[in-house]
C-alpha cells in the first residue's frame, strides 16, 4: 500500500513537472509567435534578404560656356558578396580575368578581417569582353556578382586638372569617418580641387534594391515585393571658367615649361582660367591608381600634382613695385612728379652692400611714372628706405597680401608678408639693416605671393580699388536642369586712395604702351593694356619670369598673372604669353576685331 502511494506521488510530481514545462513552452511559443513574432520575422527576412546599393551618378562639371569638363561613365565591377565558402569561385574568377588569385585572396582576407560582411571589389572597370566572360561563367561563380558604379572621366585629359581635381577610392580612415554619412567601402571620394570642395553637391544619393540570398550569402534573385529605391544623380556644377581661354592658357606652357597662369574678371571675381604646369590626368585615379603610376607622379621632380597657381609662392619681383609706390604716395612721402635725391647710375650703396639695378648703365633721374615704366630698381630702393619695413608691410596687409584670397579651392596658401615683428623673431632685434626694406621694395627677400593673389590684386587696381573675391562656382543645377544655387559676389575696397590708383594705372599703361616700357611685348593694337613685368630671384636656380596685367586700362574685363619658373626676364617670356591670353579674351568679348591682332614690337 505504501509502495502504491509512493508511485502515485511520483507520477503526480512528474505530471506536474511536465505540465509546468509544457506551460512554459506554450507561453514562450506564444511570446515568440504573437508578442515578438514581427521582430523575429524581420530577423528571418534580414537573413535571407540583402540590401544592394545602386550607386548614384556623380554630377557633371561644366565650364561657363556649357562644355563638359568632368563627367561620369558607368563601369562594371566584379564584387564578392558571399560571406562563406568563396574560395573556389574567386580562384575561377581570377583565372577568367587573368588575375593573380593569391593576391586577390589576400585582399579579400584583409578587408574581411576589418569588415566581415561588406562586399569586396575583386576587379574594377571591366572591359566589355571581361563582362561577357563573367556572364558566360556565372554558374561557376557563386557568391560573385557584377555591379555598376559611376566612374569619373576627364574628357579633356590633363586640361584643367588642378582646378577640377580628382576622385579616388576611400581609404579605411576615410571610411570610418564618413560611413555614418552613407559612404561604403569601395566608394569614391573627391580628394582634390573642385571634386573635393563640392563633394557634398556632386556626390548624389545612392538608391537600393533587395535580393534574396541563401545560407552561404549567395544571391538567388530579386525580391519583387520589396520596393526598389532609385538613385538621385549628383548636382551639376557650372564654373566661371571660359573653356576657350583655359585651353589657350594650357597651350602656352610648352616644352616642359613650369609655372602658372591665372585670368580673372576683376568686375566680379570670376576666375576665367587657372593653369598649373605641369599637370596630370585625373583619370589615373578614377579606378584606383596603380602603384607604378603613383610612384611616377609622386617621384616626378617637376611636381605635377602641385597646384602652382594657389599653392606655390614666389617673390613677386618688380610686379610688386606698384605696392611700394602706393605706400609712398598714400603716406605723402612723394608725389608723382617728384625726382628722388639719387639718380640711377646702375647701383646704390646701402650700408656695406651695393644694390644693383637691372640696367647696369642706369636710368638717370626719374619720376614715379618713369620709374615704374622702366622698372628702375634704384628709384624703389630709395622708396624702401623712406618707408621702412613697417610702411611696406602695413600697405601689404591692408590690401590683403599675406592672406588667402578665399577662392573655392582647397589648400590655398596665404603667402608671406614679413613684418618688423617677423624679422625680430627670426633675426633678433636690431640685427638687420636698411638692405631689408630695399629688397622688399622691389619684391625680393622674404616676401612671397601666389599667382592668384597677384591677378586679383592687379584686377582690383584696374577696378579702382574694388576687390572681388575670386571664385569658380557659377551655379548649380539638379539633373532636371532646375537652378539650385548661384554665385554670390563678395567684395571689399583695397584701401588705396583713388588718386593713387589713377597714378599707378597710368604708369602701368606706360609699361606696356610707351617707348622704353618693359612690357611692350604684351601690347595690343587698339587697346590699352596696363601691366608690369617682373624678374624674381630664385635661390634654387634661374630667375622666375613674371607679368601681371589688366585690360582695357579704364574699364578692365580681365586681369592676368603669368609666372614661368626659371625663365629669366619677365619682358622676354611671361609678358608675351600674358599678351596672348588677353588678346584672345578681348576678341571673344568683341573688344578687338579678332584673336590675331598684330602686336606692336617691344622697344
Amino acid at each position: 500500500m505504501a509502495q502504491d502511494y509512493k508511485n502515485s506521488s511520483r507520477a503526480a510530481a512528474a505530471l506536474i513537472f511536465w505540465m509546468a514545462a509544457l506551460s512554459v513552452l506554450l507561453i514562450r511559443t506564444a511570446q515568440l509567435q504573437i508578442v515578438e513574432g514581427a521582430k523575429y520575422q524581420n530577423y528571418a527576412r534580414q537573413n535571407r534578404v540583402r540590401k544592394v546599393a545602386i550607386p548614384a551618378a556623380r554630377g557633371l562639371i561644366f565650364s561657363r560656356d556649357s562644355v563638359i569638363i568632368a563627367e561620369s561613365k558607368p563601369a562594371f565591377n566584379l564584387v564578392l558578396v558571399a560571406v562563406r565558402d568563396w574560395g573556389p569561385a574567386v580562384i575561377t574568377a581570377a583565372r577568367i580575368l587573368g588575375l593573380d588569385s593569391s593576391s586577390v585572396k589576400q585582399e579579400i582576407i584583409f578587408q574581411r578581417r576589418a569588415y566581415p560582411k561588406d562586399p569586396v571589389s575583386i576587379a574594377r572597370n571591366l572591359a566589355p569582353e571581361q563582362v561577357a566572360l563573367i556572364e558566360e561563367h556565372a554558374d561557376k561563380l557563386p557568391g560573385l556578382r557584377l555591379a555598376t558604379e559611376s566612374r569619373r572621366q576627364a574628357p579633356f585629359g590633363s586640361y584643367a586638372s588642378h582646378l577640377i581635381g580628382y576622385t579616388s577610392e576611400l581609404n579605411p580612415r576615410e571610411y570610418e569617418r564618413l560611413k555614418e554619412q552613407g559612404y561604403r567601402l569601395g566608394d569614391f571620394l573627391g580628394k582634390g580641387g573642385l571634386e573635393k570642395k563640392y563633394e557634398d553637391l556632386l556626390r548624389g544619393s545612392d538608391g537600393c534594391e533587395f535580393v534574396e540570398v541563401d545560407a552561404k550569402g549567395r544571391e538567388q534573385g530579386n525580391i519583387p515585393d520589396l520596393e526598389r529605391l532609385e538613385p538621385v544623380p549628383g548636382v551639376n556644377l557650372y564654373l566661371t571658367i571660359d573653356w576657350k581661354l583655359q585651353q589657350m592658357a594650357e597651350s602656352l606652357f610648352t616644352d616642359g615649361m613650369q609655372g602658372a597662369a591665372v585670368a580673372v574678371d576683376p568686375r566680379t571675381g570670376q576666375v576665367l582660367a587657372l593653369v598649373s604646369s605641369p599637370n596630370y590626368n585625373p583619370d589615373l585615379f578614377s579606378t584606383g591608381i596603380s602603384s607604378d603610376n603613383w610612384n611616377r607622379l609622386a617621384g616626378d621632380p617637376s611636381f605635377p600634382l602641385w597646384d602652382r597657381a594657389i599653392r606655390s609662392v614666389y617673390p613677386p619681383g618688380s610686379t610688386f613695385k606698384v605696392f611700394t609706390a602706393a605706400a609712398a604716395l598714400d603716406s605723402g612721402l612723394i608725389n608723382e612728379k617728384q625726382l628722388l635725391p639719387k639718380s640711377c647710375h646702375g647701383s646704390m650703396r646701402i650700408g656695406n652692400r651695393v644694390f644693383k639695378c637691372w640696367k647696369p648703365s642706369g636710368h638717370g633721374s626719374l619720376n614715379l611714372h618713369e620709374a615704374i615704366g622702366q622698372s628702375c630698381d634704384v628709384y624703389f630702393y630709395q622708396l624702401g628706405q623712406m618707408l621702412g619695413v613697417q610702411g611696406i608691410s602695413d600697405l601689404c596687409l591692408k590690401v590683403g597680401l599675406g592672406s588667402e584670397t578665399g577662392i573655392d579651392l582647397p589648400q590655398e596658401v596665404p603667402g608671406l608678408v614679413p613684418t618688423v615683428g617677423w624679422y625680430e623673431k627670426r633675426l633678433g632685434r636690431g640685427s638687420w639693416g636698411g638692405g631689408v626694406p630695399a629688397n622688399l621694395s622691389i619684391g625680393q627677400g622674404e616676401l612671397l605671393v601666389t599667382p592668384l593673389q597677384m591677378a586679383v590684386m592687379y584686377g582690383a587696381i584696374g577696378n579702382n580699388g574694388a576687390l572681388f573675391q575670386p571664385h569658380l562656382f557659377l551655379r548649380a543645377e539638379d539633373y532636371t536642369g532646375e537652378l539650385l544655387e548661384k554665385e554670390q559676389l563678395k567684395s571689399h575696397q583695397l584701401g588705396i586712395s583713388l588718386n593713387t590708383l589713377a597714378i599707378i594705372k597710368e604708369a602701368l599703361a606706360g609699361v606696356v604702351n610707351q617707348p622704353g616700357g618693359t612690357g611692350g611685348s604684351a601690347r595690343i593694337y587698339g587697346v590699352e593694356v596696363a601691366g608690369k613685368t617682373g624678374t624674381s630671384q630664385n635661390p634654387h636656380g634661374d630667375d622666375h619670369s613674371w607679368f601681371v596685367a589688366f585690360a582695357p586700362k579704364n574699364d578692365p574685363v580681365i586681369s592676368v598673372a603669368v609666372v614661368v619658373e626659371n625663365a629669366g626676364h619677365g619682358s622676354a617670356v611671361a609678358a608675351p604669353l600674358a599678351g596672348k591670353l588677353i588678346r584672345q579674351y578681348l576678341a571673344q568679348q568683341g573688344i578687338t576685331k579678332d584673336d590675331n591682332q598684330k602686336v606692336a614690337a617691344a622697344p
